[in-house]
């Protein structure tokens, strides 16, 4: 998303004669380039983004510089340095803050004009190369490999961060979505029915003071409440973290809130989850598991659902604390708006914030308000949220095929269908592997992300074996065998489908950790399913040991995933530029 942004930057940039750099920070490019530039800069202007590590940067830099730094916020219609204080309730911000709205929404852009001299002098970085390595897709992958994240996060593939595509989603959604939005706004099973630009603003590709602008300008009963979720509730949010030093912690909670937990801390929980059940929706519950899986396949959760989403994890966890870490983690780890103020008040919303008691007390949840799943399944249209959060996120009528029970290519087979892609598993044609345990603690370079999953597993079944933990890994994957698999003729045009409940699905590669033997299946055709074949496999690395081998054959399947899943249908937006 933000190199996406990068992009638009660069361009927009270009067309108003400014020189734009991008650096960013990866492996063998980490220097202190701020503390640099500071050293000889007349002023330095940053975003005002009440988190840490943010915050604290932000802090250590003006300590060490010798010019001013004047931090703008750009998040909020009401600056959160001219309020900035934590009040209990929606209300009394809205209360507190309406002359203030009233006036910053209604007065018009300014006209600025400004002549400054360009800098023409060193850089402590060496500047990436927009066209070279951020909008050519194999060249961005390696760009982003060398910042270590997760490979298993996969790109949203259908969204596209940047202003223009911001401004185009909103003028959308302004033009022929906003009229209808009080009436749609709660049904999660009607995507169309809110705005979707929690993204945008959270990464400044958007500013909600034209949003603001434009909807007031409506006047409409829709856009009025479309205005109170962007004005109120959200701002809300940010000036209640700007006012603390900790905005994660548990102590933000009311007194009554805290109390309450503490009092059921003893109650009975029927059902506890691990972490890698939680992450990867595997509770006992459907609608619950389709919010998770929102997050995880699109980045997205329906704001109607999110309290309802945040409120059931108690229910499954030890404690409140494990319950606000894993909701907030998991939230920041797939949301697209995650990380953000909006995102720390709305999880421990779900533990109390922002709310009052309500009696009887009920058993783990206390007096905070309770939001029962099974109730909030009764009133959506199950089948219809299903679909849309089952849909795939390659394309729909290709699949993959991952052959083959080792590890890695188990772990690959259960990324992508985590992540919402079209694939299906079938056994090895041979499979002479040795059922080894593995030995978490002889492996320090695993990544934590995926040294975390299998230890979980590992812990649920409570087994190291590989056969046990692919099994568990498999769960949930459909499967099939090689004579699904059959390579057809059609106008002279040879193609390989796989055959699942009777559907035939062109394929789009056969994944593998080693080359597959098709001896046993001359069905098909030899060249063909070479073309096809991708092996997941580290040709360099000698080693036998297959959590060294598996980080490295996780980037190799992010790169082919995002070469042939990645939607580039939409390069161009028609966008109304008119600021109002």
């Amino acid at each position: 998303m933000l190199l996406d942004g990068a992009c638009d930057l660069d361009s927009g940039c270009k067309s108003r004669g400014l020189r734009y750099v991008l650096h960013v920070a990866r492996e063998n490019n980490r220097q202190a380039v701020v503390k640099a530039l500071a050293s000889s800069a007349s002023c330095i202007v940053t975003d005002l983004f009440p988190l840490p590590p943010w915050t604290h940067w932000v802090r250590r830099m003006a300590q060490s510089a010798n010019c001013p730094v004047i931090e703008v916020d750009c998040h909020c219609v009401i600056p959160m340095t001219l309020f900035g204080k934590s009040v209990d309730r929606p209300f009394k911000f809205r209360d507190a803050t309406k002359k203030m709205r009233k006036r910053l929404v209604q007065q018009t852009w300014p006209n600025v004009e400004a002549t400054v001299e360009p800098y023409n002098g060193e850089l402590p970085f060496t500047p990436v190369d927009i066209d070279k390595l951020v909008k050519d897709t194999s060249a961005r992958i390696t760009l982003l490999r060398d910042c270590q994240i997760d490979p298993t996060v996969m790109p949203i593939w259908r969204e596209r961060g940047g202003e223009l595509a911001s401004l185009a989603k909103w003028q959308k959604f302004l033009d022929k979505n906003l009229g209808g939005y009080a009436r749609r706004r709660n049904n999660a099973a009607d995507p169309e029915g809110v705005s979707r630009l929690s993204a945008a603003f959270h990464y400044g590709f958007l500013s909600p003071m034209k949003v603001a602008r434009e909807a007031s300008a409506i006047g409409t009963k829709s856009a009025d409440k479309y205005l109170d979720e962007l004005l109120i509730f959200r701002e809300h949010a940010w000036h209640h973290v700007v006012s603390t030093d900790t905005p994660y912690c548990s102590s933000n909670l009311p007194h009554w809130a805290l109390e309450s937990w503490n009092n059921t801390a003893d109650d009975p929980r029927p059902v506890v989850l691990s972490d890698h059940q939680i992450e990867y929706a595997r509770s006992p519950n459907q609608l619950w598991n389709l919010c998770q899986q929102s997050l995880v396949k699109h980045g997205e959760l329906h704001n109607n659902l999110r309290m309802t989403w945040g409120k059931a994890i108690p229910h499954w966890c030890d404690d409140l604390e494990q319950s606000l870490e894993r909701a907030q983690k998991y939230n920041d780890k797939y949301a697209l708006d995650g990380r953000d103020p909006s995102s720390i008040a709305g999880i421990q919303w779900c533990h109390g914030l922002f709310d009052r008691a309500f009696f009887p007390s009920l058993p783990i949840m206390g007096v905070v308000r309770k939001r029962d799943l099974e109730t909030h399944a009764s009133r959506l249209d199950m089948a219809k949220y299903a679909d849309y959060i089952n849909r795939y996120t390659s394309p729909d009528d290709e699949i993959f095929v991952v052959c083959g029970n080792s590890l890695i290519e188990c772990y690959a087979a259960r990324v992508m269908y985590d992540n919402g892609i079209n694939v299906v598993h079938i056994a090895g044609l041979h499979d002479d592997s040795e059922d080894l345990e593995l030995r978490f603690d002889q492996s320090n370079d695993l990544p934590e992300n995926v040294s975390n999953r299998l230890k979980s597993i590992a812990e649920k079944i409570q087994s190291n074996r590989i056969s046990h933990i692919t099994k568990n890994l498999l769960r949930g994957i459909p499967t099939g065998v090689i004579e699904n698999l059959q390579t057809e003729s059609n106008q002279g045009e040879s193609k390989v489908h796989f055959t699942l409940n009777n559907r035939k699905t062109s394929v789009t590669r056969i994944i593998s950790e080693n080359p597959i033997d098709l001896s046993d299946a001359p069905h098909l055709d030899a060249n063909q399913m070479f073309d096809l074949q991708y092996q997941l496999a580290d040709h360099d690395n000698e080693s036998t040991d297959p959590l060294s081998l598996l980080p490295s054959a996780l980037w190799q399947l992010a790169e082919l995933l995002w070469t042939l899943c990645d939607d580039n249908s939409a390069t161009s937006y028609p966008v109304q530029m008119k600021l109002i």
